[in-house]
């Protein structure tokens, strides 16, 4: 029987093995193929990295908590997850701006520093974590934690993650840490806003509301008997297909839930996505 410290030892090796696999070629393959990202492209690189900055230090906190217990709904979470990936794209769009990063590719992020990385990655915590900041739902994100036991957690999640996204930097280097954190993005979040395959799902979800025969419906068009009467911002189609595209987060309440109710998340517009519906 191995000893608890040639079990730990084991362990350690594995994990390093693993890491050793992790190259910033590696990360530009998975972006290129499945995800279907040009890792050339500045400002496709941008919206992933956002989307993988959101889903990390956002949405996998005590939010998805908050939302287990009722004080978000499906739709909610739509709304508030694609304002904030919305958010944190902005600040990355200033903060190339700032820093001279204006050509379309991302080789002119080779001159980016770890300290210009803290820089962007204070702004976003500060940004993340203000309790003012003011949610797509009305209420503020001090009210949505409705404690400040809640507000902290939540806080010390963020600091952990966006202290570890500049802080892996200092061992592997800028361009191996925004590839990581893209290829995250990509990965995790193909069903949500600012991802390249955003459009064509969106796309798809304008088509099968006007075909109940659509298999997306299941048998007999089930899924969308039981669906209840659309409200008037699904009826006026070309509309909501301009929303959605451009700010989902702008849905009234009434609307964003019940296209998350109709499965906006579980219609694949390629093959290999996975659902996830409160993107």
């Amino acid at each position: 029987m191995s000893s608890e410290g040639e079990t730990s030892s084991e362990a350690q090796r594995m994990i390093e093995e693993a890491q050793a696999m992790m190259t910033e070629e590696l990360f530009e393959e998975v972006l290129r193929t499945p995800a279907k990202v040009d890792p050339a492209d500045l400002n496709a690189l941008l919206d992933v990295l956002a989307l993988g900055i959101t889903n990390s230090a956002w949405r996998n906190s005590c939010v998805e908590n908050w939302h287990a217990e009722g004080r978000l709904s499906d739709g909610d979470m739509m709304r508030i997850n694609s304002r904030t990936t919305h958010g944190v794209r902005r600040r990355l769009t200033g903060w190339t701006t700032e820093f001279g990063i204006t050509s379309g590719s991302s080789a002119a992020l080779a001159e980016v520093t770890v300290e210009d990385m803290d820089v962007l990655a204070n702004r976003i915590f500060r940004w993340l974590t203000n309790p003012e900041r003011k949610l797509p739902t009305g209420m503020t994100l001090s009210e949505l934690a409705q404690s400040k036991e809640d507000l902290d957690e939540f806080e010390d999640h963020a600091a952990r993650r966006l202290g570890g996204f500049s802080g892996q930097m200092e061992e592997k280097g800028v361009r191996f840490g925004l590839l990581y954190t893209a290829c995250h993005g990509a990965l995790a979040c193909s069903q949500w806003w600012a991802h390249p395959t955003w459009p064509d799902r969106v796309q798809r979800f304008i088509t099968v509301l006007d075909n109940p025969a659509d298999p997306h419906w299941g048998p007999d068009g089930d899924w969308r008997k039981r669906l209840q009467a659309e409200p008037p911002a699904i009826r006026e189609r070309g509309s909501l297909h301009v929303m959605l595209l451009r700010s989902p987060w702008k849905l009234d309440a009434e609307a964003a839930e019940w296209i998350t109710g109709a499965g906006i998340g579980y219609l694949a517009p390629t093959e290999g996505t996975t659902p996830d519906s409160d993107g």
